[in-house]
């Protein structure tokens, strides 16, 4: 249902928090200790909860 609140995990969450200040894949990368692909999957799952479309 289009009413239900999006839950977004602990780390889903981070990167997204990260991302809306302007910090770019590579540094949200390294801050957490994961690779570049996983932030990109992070952000896609993130898009996605939120309606929104993925950028490549």
């Amino acid at each position: 249902m289009s009413g239900d609140p999006v839950v977004l995990d602990e780390t889903e969450l981070r990167v997204a928090e990260l991302a809306a200040h302007g910090t770019g894949v590579h540094a949200i990368a390294e801050a957490l200790g994961v690779s570049t692909s996983a932030v990109r999957e992070h952000l896609t799952r993130v898009y996605r909860k939120l309606g929104g479309v993925a950028g490549g």
